[in-house]
């Protein structure tokens, strides 16, 4: 499925590719970028965690599971 998210720090738009998929041994979501670079997010806590060593920004986390639960736009969180 194609998502919007907010770039927290910079407000820009990035369409992203999530699709669900299961990785050592753990079920979550495959992000991708556009440029083809992704990284593998699980549901930990009441909320996504990067779980395949990749660093990704707790703001930009935070606003890819807004989108994936299907919340506006608005309620993504911006800088600017």
């Amino acid at each position: 499925m194609q998502i919007e998210v907010k770039e927290p720090a910079t407000g820009a738009l990035l369409l992203l590719d999530a699709r669900t998929e299961k990785y050592e041994g753990m079920h979550g979501m495959r992000i991708r970028h556009p440029n083809g670079s992704s990284f593998f997010i699980v549901p930990k806590a009441g909320a996504w965690r990067s779980a395949d060593d990749h660093h990704v920004d707790p703001e930009f986390l935070a606003n890819i599971g807004l989108a994936l639960e299907g919340r506006k736009l608005s309620e993504q969180i911006g800088r600017h």
